[in-house]
């Protein structure tokens, strides 16, 4: 994130901060009473340095996907930080003859190869306790594992998440990506008769665990021609939990992984996910863009992505919030998944 941007994200802060409080409040049952309160709390610990709570090191290394080593130091207020130097990520080797490139399809009733992806990884993470803010580099191989996948029967909204398949089947699969050994994302996808949708978000940290269960089901990926839009929303019954998105297919472009040319789409997005009952707000950077890169005749096999992400939430055990800013891109390093992680 370059000086300039950073100097705009501080002065955005304060109102971005108040906007997010009134989010939680206007969410979940009786708000005006919990979570009314910690708003006002974290008005006044992101305005006042005397009452912020210090973030301590031991913590860092849970919360953000620090590399392993010693934790990164502690910043100055709007300091730029300086970020250390990632080792390169080792050099494809026996790649296979490249065979002519996989031809596009504009849709999928299949999933991925299970096994075990590698992504080349490049990114900045930074956690701010409204004073001081700690970055550090996203490490440099993140590791994504699919699962086989098993056929469920659609259910009664099926209509709302592009329709159920004509055998009445979808095919259910898992993914997980895990960016450190504290980090990691994990999503129950389906293939409906007309989008990849997510069934289930799990986000993980050394801090803390949030799920949450849309329904409807969130449609990631819309299939039609460039320029496809869609806005998916989805409420999780159990915990008020809710997430928004909205996508559209922007371009179709070739990728090259290990020599071979993949034709995929690349689809824009913005998406927030809000958790009264947990007193988080995970969304978009605001004025940033979200892509990912998928290859539909591969089962909808994801071959790169960009995220900047902006995670608020309270943290109970340091009794104060803390924010935490995600930028990063990612590159598939392999078509072919290996049977292990690391291999």
């Amino acid at each position: 994130m370059n000086t300039a941007r950073r100097r705009q994200r501080s002065l955005a802060r304060g109102g971005a901060l108040v906007a997010a409080a009134a989010l939680l409040t206007a969410c979940g049952p009786h708000s005006d009473v919990t979570i009314g309160m910690r708003s006002t709390a974290l008005n006044l610990q992101f305005a006042r340095p005397d009452l912020a709570k210090p973030i301590p090191p031991n913590v860092i290394t849970k919360i953000l996907p620090v590399p392993p080593g010693p934790p990164p130091a502690v910043l100055r207020p709007n300091a730029s930080p300086s970020t250390p130097a990632v080792p390169p990520v080792p050099a494809v080797s026996e790649c296979p003859a490249p065979k002519p490139a996989l031809p596009l399809k504009t849709s999928t009733a299949s999933t991925p190869r299970a096994g075990y992806y590698s992504f080349a990884t490049k990114g900045k993470s930074t956690v701010s306790d409204g004073t001081k803010e700690t970055a550090a580099p996203v490490p440099d191989l993140t590791e994504v594992a699919v699962s086989a996948a098993t056929s469920v029967d659609a259910g009664t909204t099926a209509p709302l998440e592009g329709g159920a398949p004509a055998t009445g089947k979808e095919p259910l699969y898992t993914v997980t990506t895990q960016l450190s050994d504290t980090v990691k994302q994990i999503d129950k996808l389906a293939v409906s008769a007309s989008s990849i949708n997510l069934v289930e978000r799990t986000l993980v940290d050394g801090r803390r665990s949030l799920s949450v269960t849309p329904s409807p089901q969130i449609q990631l990926m819309v299939f039609g021609p460039v320029g496809t839009t869609w806005h998916s929303n989805g409420t999780d019954q159990g915990s008020t939990a809710t997430i928004s998105y909205q996508g559209e297919i922007s371009a179709v472009k070739s990728i090259k992984v290990c020599r071979q040319v993949v034709k995929a789409y690349v689809i824009s997005y913005t998406e927030t996910l809000t958790s009264p009952l947990d007193q988080e707000l995970v969304r978009t950077a605001s004025g940033s863009t979200n892509t990912m890169t998928i290859a539909p005749q591969l089962g909808g096999l994801l071959l790169g992505r960009q995220v900047h992400t902006d995670d608020l939430r309270y943290d109970s055990d340091l009794g104060g919030y803390i924010e935490i800013w995600m930028d990063y891109k990612s590159a598939l390093r392999r078509l072919n998944p290996s049977t292990g992680p690391g291999t």
